[in-house]
């Protein structure tokens, strides 16, 4: 791997609901965090953006900011975009976030109130569009289905975003979230399926590197 300086985004985003919930998914953050570790064990400078992530999966040496929502990690991820050789966006932003924020909410309120949802800011797509010459970016996706839905939705995927990598896990079913193991499919940003890792998450967190770095060479 030839990257000096690689930014990483692990975990799952937690939008707020009232003062005490919120909407989230079942990332720890895991694959995120041993992404970070393959490239610290490679030799580059690696800041971490952990979107609630805890301290016990995150490899020492590594600079941790924290992102706990959709916004901060925008915010942080564009911060952190123009020192980067490498960017790897692997945490799990939400989807959508409710409009309002409100105080906190009881069982025991009159009327059993109603969610309104806006969607999330695309931090893959925002990081891409402000990227600097000489950038590789790398995606993940994670995908629910058949074996066969997931390579092909991850093609479109891939198309649609335009990251230079992007890596395809299936999840639901005990696959990818809260497990120790993982298999990835890569894709390039014209849709080509570039292989597949299966094993840890460190080992298919080097696995992605090293495509990574290929990719980067051949620009």
């Amino acid at each position: 791997m030839s990257f000096c300086s690689v930014v990483v985004s692990a975990g799952g985003t937690r939008e707020p609901w009232d003062e005490v919930r919120f909407l989230g998914n079942r990332s720890t953050g895991r694959q995120g965090c041993e992404v970070a570790r393959a490239a610290l064990e490679a030799g580059a400078a690696v800041t971490l953006v952990a979107a609630n992530v805890e301290a016990a999966l995150i490899p020492h040496g590594v600079t941790v900011v924290d992102a706990p929502t959709a916004e901060d990690m925008l915010h942080h991820m564009t911060a952190f975009l123009p020192q980067a050789d490498l960017v790897v966006m692997c945490a799990a932003v939400a989807d959508f976030r409710p409009i309002r924020v409100a105080g906190k909410i009881s069982r025991h309120d009159a009327t059993i109130p109603t969610l309104e949802l806006e969607r999330t800011p695309d931090v893959l797509l925002n990081l891409i569009r402000q990227r600097r010459e000489g950038q590789t970016i790398v995606g993940f996706g994670a995908l629910a289905g058949s074996e066969a839905q997931v390579r092909e939705n991850g093609r479109k995927k891939a198309l649609d975003k335009g990251a230079d990598l992007l890596c395809v896990n299936r999840v639901g079913d005990g696959h990818g979230f809260a497990t120790a193991t993982n298999t990835l499919i890569f894709f390039d940003s014209q849709g080509n399926e570039r292989g597949q890792a299966s094993g840890t998450k460190f080992e298919v967190a080097q696995a992605m590197l090293r495509l990574a770095g290929e990719i980067s060479q051949s620009h």
